[in-house]
């Protein structure tokens, strides 16, 4: 008898939800793109709206619904989307901030920082860069046969569980309003075929766009030098015009910093990994000695090493500190930071990678 009991007040409560008219006012926005009104400094914003058509039960087939309004700052944006248009926007689950080259090169963090004064604060979205025409881009309906929002946050997913690329989540940046990472890297995303395409990342110094940007290869680099684990990263390359795959098992990173008195001689990196050998143009080492392995290291290392240099002088180029070099100096040589204006001669200072290659295999792998 309870029993029965205890399901008749179940099936009540399910079939009676009170805020059931609420949920069909409520706009779900997806991905918010950002971008300058013309010339001006009005904020032009781009929602993607993401619901479900013919709805049946077990689910339904997904729309994007695109809108645009314009603002002093996000939040007027909003508001006025709000007065314009029937339903509330709700920006909690928003999975994607898109913004533009020409508003990252002005300080967008600042501009972003409005989002932690929404009641429900959207922070825990990506955020990345797109160098191209962004009301075209949010206002498609399909790319490949997806949502434009499934697409494009279905690509950051995916190399993000690959290892490949950093997560840039909004509240990495934002750390209670004023306080920002002034240097870093976003994920960039470049106009590709009819939609769009993963391409490296955009470099920010002092918290604004640099214009100069890292390919794919160079951000998994810097991605590997900053800490990143690795896992199962591909590098594909070349030594003694022979090409070698290796997946990457385990990557350890430390700095070492070396002072002369009251100056900053050197900063080196040190970068260990571990490797598995994908030996497409290496057949001789199927059967290899000890000799021929070490020799087979040291070129892969030598390989890696070239290449984490041309990414450090790319950053210091941009005068970007994305490894942040500087917190390391401040934290463990407090004085020999103080005496240095490091924006000023983090461009100059000789920073010097070194690449430790150790092979766990040397067989074809299933």
């Amino acid at each position: 008898m309870k029993r029965m009991l205890a399901a008749l007040i179940i099936c009540l409560l399910l079939t009676g939800c009170w805020d059931q008219v609420q949920l069909k006012k409520m706009l779900f926005v997806d991905v918010i793109g950002i971008d300058f009104e013309g010339d001006s400094k009005e904020i032009k914003v781009d929602y993607v709206i993401s619901s479900l058509q013919h709805v049946a039960q077990g689910g339904g087939r997904p729309n994007n619904l695109h809108i645009a309004s314009k603002g002093d700052n996000l939040y007027d944006a909003v508001a006025k989307t709000n007065k314009e248009m029937p339903g509330v926007l709700a920006v909690l689950g928003t999975r994607l901030f898109l913004i533009s080259t020409r508003f990252a090169k002005d300080q967008p963090l600042s501009y972003l920082d409005m989002t932690s004064q929404f009641i429900a604060n959207p922070l825990y979205g990506y955020l990345a860069v797109y160098d191209g025409d962004l009301s075209k881009l949010l206002s498609k309906k399909k790319i490949k046969e997806q949502t434009a929002s499934e697409f494009l946050v279905g690509l950051l997913d995916e190399e993000k569980r690959r290892g490949r690329i950093p997560s840039n989540k909004v509240v990495h940046y934002i750390l209670g309003g004023a306080k920002f990472i002034n240097d870093f890297a976003l994920n960039r995303f470049e106009p590709y075929e009819n939609g769009a395409r993963l391409a490296g990342t955009s470099l920010f110094s002092d918290g604004k766009y640099t214009g100069v940007n890292l390919n794919d290869e160079d951000t998994q680099l810097a991605y590997l030098m900053n800490g990143a684990r690795g896992k199962n990263q591909p590098i594909i390359s070349k030594t003694d015009e022979k090409d070698y795959t290796v997946l990457i098992q385990n990557a350890k990173r430390n700095f070492h910093i070396i002072s002369n008195g009251d100056n900053l001689r050197e900063i080196e990196i040190s970068l260990k990994l571990d490797l598995k050998l994908v030996e497409e143009g290496h057949e001789d080492y199927k059967k290899h000695t000890k000799k021929m392995l070490t020799k087979l290291e040291n070129e892969i290392a030598a390989d890696i090493t070239t290449k984490a240099t041309n990414v450090i002088a790319t950053l210091q180029k941009a005068n970007c500190d994305y490894l942040q070099l500087g917190h390391e100096v401040a934290a463990y040589h407090p004085k020999l930071f103080d005496g240095m204006n490091w924006r000023k001669q983090y461009p100059k200072i000789s920073i010097k990678p070194t690449v430790k290659i150790r092979i766990l295999n040397t067989g074809i792998l299933d």
